[in-house]
């Protein structure tokens, strides 16, 4: 596989295109400092002081010194591993959603392919929120206007907004709603305590289910998210 496809293939992970070039070039660097990585990923200096510490606060780089920066990728074996812990943890999660305990009557996941088509229903979802919007998601799954858009006019009308991201989500989310950052690899969306939505964070494909008594399962996972997340 050459760079172009890893990078493809990190950016559907949820890095940044900067993050994704930054680490592969890093990991054929070996230590190095910033500038011969941007040098080296063909991206701006300032971009790739920012996409490493960003790495560094993922756990997929090390600061090896300070002064002058000097940064190491992680071995893949050990990103992977970490990578695949956290999806583990995601899956276990959603299949308590999908196997809840008994309920009156029969819930289903409904599955969604298709940006435009998984878009659509995220629009959906803020158009219709009431009370209370919970949030997750990498840098990459904030790059849509039109979510934005809904986010910041959801505040506006008082809903209360909360949303998760990752360092490169500073400063992209409206005023007014609270914010933290943690590590992610998915789009987790509740609305109102009773539509939940896990979606791939190029939005290609989701699963999302209108029920209060499956999404009170969802909110637990996202309360544990959000109070194991950092201040942003």
């Amino acid at each position: 596989m050459d760079r172009r496809r890893l990078v493809e293939e990190l950016g559907r992970m949820g890095l940044t295109s900067y993050e994704a070039k930054c680490y592969v070039a890093l990991a054929a660097l070996g230590p190095s400092d910033p500038r011969t990585v941007a040098r080296e990923a063909r991206i701006p200096n300032p971009s790739s002081y920012e996409a490493l510490r960003s790495l560094a606060a993922m756990g997929w780089a090390d600061l090896v010194v300070k002064k002058p920066a000097t940064y190491r990728a992680k071995k893949p074996k050990t990103v992977k591993a970490a990578v695949e812990s956290r999806l583990e943890e995601t899956f276990d999660s959603l299949e308590k959603l999908y196997s809840p305990e008994a309920a009156e009557e029969t819930e289903l996941v409904y599955t969604i392919r298709g940006r435009e088509k998984v878009l659509g229903k995220i629009y959906e979802m803020l158009r219709g929120a009431r009370r209370s919007v919970v949030l997750a998601a990498p840098t990459m799954g904030l790059e849509d206007a039109g979510l934005l858009e809904l986010l910041h006019g959801a505040v506006e009308r008082g809903v209360k907004v909360r949303a998760i991201g990752d360092d490169g989500a500073t400063g992209i989310l409206p005023p007014g709603a609270e914010s933290r950052t943690s590590s992610l690899v998915a789009v987790d969306l509740l609305v109102d305590d009773k539509t939940a939505m896990i979606s791939l964070p190029d939005y290609s494909a989701c699963g999302w289910i209108d029920s209060p008594a499956v999404a009170e399962h969802f909110k637990q996972f996202l309360e544990l998210m959000w109070n194991t997340s950092s201040e942003a």
